[in-house]
């Protein structure tokens, strides 16, 4: 537990300095959150911005990142506690970039799913007459880890500074992609940012509210039953949880409804994974049965429980989409 707790205690100031230092959570100074929309020619300015905060493109680097701090775990206890220190800061500011990027790359199938994702979310809403903005290069993190983990002191200035960079883009219409984001936005940020008037939402409310869907042509075969799962924050914090089904049941998807659903769903694990890396693969591989026990395709809308509920796919003979991954064929009348 000791170990943990140091554990837990080095990473909150290694983000806190990656923050400071890049502008990133994960130490990262390249620029690896654009490259999904390479092809897709989004303006940098509009009414309606999508905001994607970067959690979809983090992905691989975040697994990578907890495999390296579970990794380093065991090591602990015979290391003191300064001498941690120094490690954990020399870590985050020389080999962060590098390092990452180094195992992060190997990541194809993770990288693979979550630009798909992304790029399924841009078809529909320019399906549904909707082409959002984009800033590219320029798109802020949104501080979700900071909130997450009790660093709020760390928050009011960068709320106050991706406030600033949204409305610069000319956006009344905040579209977000994942729930821990639209959280932020629509909570968060409210409570640090005077005068806060920006429309946040999520890009599933959006597409619920759009005409019916009509399939075109497509070498994707989406599956045609799904058992699906609500994440914790979208289904009881947001209360976003007819959206997901509406969207699923209009593109010709059958649903199958796990035990734990709606706002007694089921965690994925995923908020203990950084410390406690045991814990966090026992909580998701309970859920991953309860949900194989529906159907062998499971879907998610959340970056996170895409992570951890992937990691039981083998074992349990099951595929994990992201809902963005089944927009990517279909498209929403006008």
């Amino acid at each position: 537990m000791r170990s943990s707790k140091t554990l837990v205690s080095q990473a909150l100031k290694t983000i806190a300095g990656n923050l400071a230092r890049t502008g990133d959570p994960l130490g990262l100074k390249t620029i690896y959150w654009t490259r999904w929309a390479k092809d897709l020619h989004l303006p940098r300015r509009g009414d309606v911005l999508l905001y994607t905060a970067r959690m979809y493109q983090m992905l691989p680097y975040v697994v990578r990142a907890t495999d390296m701090a579970a990794a380093a775990k065991p090591v602990l206890p015979m290391l003191k506690i300064h001498a941690l220190a120094r490690m954990a800061e020399m870590a985050g500011a020389l080999a962060a970039d590098p390092l990452l990027r180094l195992q992060g790359g190997a990541e194809h199938e993770i990288r693979r799913r979550g630009e798909a994702a992304l790029k399924g979310m841009v078809t529909a809403l320019a399906a549904a007459g909707i082409r959002p903005a984009y800033l590219h290069e320029a798109e802020p993190y949104s501080g979700v880890l900071l909130h997450d983990l009790g660093m709020e002191n760390e928050v009011p200035a960068l709320a106050r500074s991706v406030y600033r960079r949204l409305k610069a883009s000319g956006a009344r219409t905040i579209v977000t992609t994942d729930p821990h984001t639209t959280f932020m936005l629509r909570e968060i940020y409210p409570r640090y940012v005077p005068g806060f008037d920006l429309d946040v939402r999520h890009y599933l409310q959006v597409l619920a509210g759009a005409a019916s869907p009509e399939r075109v042509p497509s070498t994707a075969t989406p599956p045609r039953r799904v058992v699906f799962h609500d994440s914790c924050v979208m289904a009881r914090d947001l209360g976003i949880v007819q959206e997901p089904r509406a969207v699923l049941e209009r593109i010709g998807t059958q649903i199958v409804e796990p035990e734990s659903r709606g706002q007694n769903t089921a965690c994925c694990g995923g908020p203990v994974e950084y410390g406690f890396a045991d814990l966090s693969r026992s909580i998701s591989a309970i859920r991953a049965r309860e949900l194989a026990a529906g159907a062998t395709d499971v879907v998610v809308t959340c970056p996170i429980c895409l992570i951890n509920l992937m990691k039981h796919e083998k074992s349990l003979g099951i595929r994990v989409w992201d809902l963005g991954e089944l927009l990517t064929s279909f498209v929403l009348n006008n």
